[in-house]
C-alpha cells in the first residue's frame, strides 16, 4: 500500500477530533525501520519497534466496522508479530474513558501499568487521562 492509503485507512478508523498523524508521517513510517504498519482490511495499527519491545501508538478499526471483533483479530495478530518479533513485551496508552478498547486489552493479557495524566487532548481542548498497558510476553 502507498503511504496516501495508509493514511486514508488511518483517517476513517480515527475520530476526526483526534487525529495525531499526517500523510508525511506515513511517508516516514514506510522508510523507518523501526515503524511497522499492521493492516488488515478495515484495520489499522502503527507499531513502534526497539529492540526488547513493540509499542502501539495507534489500533483504530473503520467506525461502521466496530464491534465486530476486528480490532481483536489485528491486535492477536500484533501480539503473534512481537513474539517472533522476538519483543519480551508490547506497551500502549489507551483513555481512560476508553471502556472497549481497554476491555479488549485487558481480554488478551494485558495489565494496567499506571496512568498519564492529561495525556489526550482533542481539538476542543478537552483533556483525558491514559491508562499505560502493558503485555509481558517472556512469561
Amino acid at each position: 500500500m502507498s503511504a496516501e492509503e495508509y493514511f486514508n485507512l488511518y483517517k476513517k478508523c480515527v475520530d476526526i477530533e483526534s487525529i495525531q498523524f499526517s500523510l508525511e508521517d506515513f511517508k516516514r513510517f514506510q522508510k523507518s525501520t523501526n515503524v511497522k504498519i499492521e493492516r488488515e482490511q478495515n484495520c489499522i495499527a502503527i507499531l513502534g519497534l526497539t529492540v526488547r519491545e513493540v509499542e502501539i501508538y495507534f489500533i483504530g478499526v473503520a467506525e461502521s466496522l466496530r464491534g465486530r471483533g476486528l480490532g481483536k483479530k489485528l491486535l492477536k495478530n500484533i501480539i503473534s508479530f512481537s513474539k517472533n518479533y522476538g519483543a519480551d513485551f508490547i506497551i500502549l496508552e489507551v483513555g481512560i474513558n476508553n471502556i472497549p478498547a481497554k476491555n479488549m486489552y485487558l481480554s488478551l493479557n494485558f495489565l494496567e501499568h499506571g496512568i498519564r495524566k492529561n495525556y489526550y487532548r482533542n481539538s476542543s481542548g478537552i483533556q483525558e487521562d491514559a491508562i499505560i498497558m502493558k503485555l509481558n510476553l517472556k512469561t
